[in-house]
């Protein structure tokens, strides 16, 4: 079964609240553009650190300490530049949400497609992530102003970690029906196999009692 972006419930639960949340202060938020930045700036700061603090204690993996620390710095030096200078980005936030949109939306259909195949779910399950793939498309031509687009950027962000929480649940039912297919529970009426004896009621069998019979020649005598 296909998903990606769906391996773990806290992935998915992690993009739905980070999007609302996001639209949120786009919608209601004074000077969206730069706040949002500087909220993305905290989100990398914060991960270069917990990378930094997983990179020491796995120091003695070597591989993996290099690699952790190499990823902690990259999200740390980009995260500082981003919080004290927010105006290099705030300008495009815009677009940049809108091409998010446009690729988690496509993600999250295909994933969908896969799972309405195993509950036999309708059309009606795909509208969310459709309108989040529209509303990309569309925050990508900009028409109006910076004012309106972060207003529209929000409302589509929001539908979109919306139907982030409902695929969520869509997928984690699929993926336990697709393990139950995967793996059926052994029926308890299946037949014994060839050349074993069926001694399932041995417990119950008891002596029975009789009488002797004298042979009849005997009588004769």
């Amino acid at each position: 079964m296909f998903t990606i972006g769906y391996k773990t419930k806290f992935d998915s639960i992690t993009r739905a609240i980070a999007a609302i949340g996001i639209g949120i202060v786009m919608i209601f938020g004074s000077n969206a553009p730069t706040l949002v930045v500087k909220i993305i700036a905290i989100l990398l700061i914060a991960a270069g650190l917990a990378s930094l603090v997983y990179g020491i204690i796995k120091r003695k993996e070597q591989g993996m300490y290099q690699l952790l620390i190499v990823n902690a710095g990259l999200d740390l030096i980009l995260g500082l530049l981003l919080f004290f200078n927010p105006q290099w980005i705030a300008g495009f936030i815009v677009y940049l949400i809108g091409m998010v949109l446009i690729l988690f939306g496509a993600l999250q259909l295909i994933v969908l497609a896969g799972a309405m195949s195993l509950l036999g779910a309708g059309f009606s399950s795909l509208i969310l992530s459709i309108c989040a793939i529209a509303g990309g498309a569309f925050l990508l031509f900009n028409p109006f102003t910076i004012n309106v687009m972060s207003i529209i950027a929000g409302c589509f962000l929001t539908i979109y970690g919306i139907s982030e929480l409902i695929s969520t649940w869509r997928v984690c039912r699929a993926r336990e029906e697709y393990e139950i297919r995967r793996n059926p529970a052994p029926s308890s009426t299946a037949s014994p196999e060839t050349g074993k004896i069926d001694a399932s009621g041995i417990a119950d069998a008891r002596e029975v009692e009789y009488e002797r019979i004298d042979d009849p020649d005997d009588l004769d005598e």
